[in-house]
């Protein structure tokens, strides 16, 4: 899981250089290196050089031939981070209550992008849940993700 969202930074790298994006499918365990924390902060440093208003402005091509800006597209990355920090406690046998804000935000932007996302191939089919379910349970559903079960 480290490896795939350190290889995210890669591609927000390459589009805010404007280079070619990296590899689909690359090694995961090779992509986090041997320090998994010390690779992230130093992937992160590069994109945050990057990240300049010419960048910020670059439009990009998504799935589907959906075009937008650099910027619009990194809107939606905390999403991948909460779904992910989700899955990290999950696989670590934690239990997570991500940020109630937070969640918010990222379930509107997961109902807009799921479809597109689903269409795609890049998710799989929604969970349902129950009625009074919370933000949190309905985001992760968007996901695939069960919770409790």
């Amino acid at each position: 899981m480290a490896g795939h969202v350190i290889a995210g930074l890669s591609v927000i790298e390459a589009r805010a250089a404007g280079r070619p994006l990296p590899e689909a499918d690359p090694d995961w365990r090779e992509a986090a290196g041997e320090d998994p924390v010390a690779t992230w902060r130093a992937a992160r440093a590069r994109v945050m050089t990057l990240l300049g208003p010419e960048a910020l402005a670059r439009r990009i091509q998504l799935a589907l031939g959906l075009e937008i800006t650099l910027s619009e597209w990194l809107e939606r990355y905390p999403l991948e981070l909460l779904v992910h920090t989700w899955d990290l406690a999950q696989a670590t046998g934690q239990v997570v209550v991500l940020e109630p804000d937070l969640v918010r935000a990222a379930l509107e932007t997961a109902k807009e992008f799921a479809p597109q996302g689903r269409e795609a191939g890049m998710l799989g089919p929604e969970r349902a849940v129950a009625d009074d379910a919370d933000d949190q349970t309905r985001l992760l559903a968007v996901f695939g993700r069960s919770v409790g079960g």
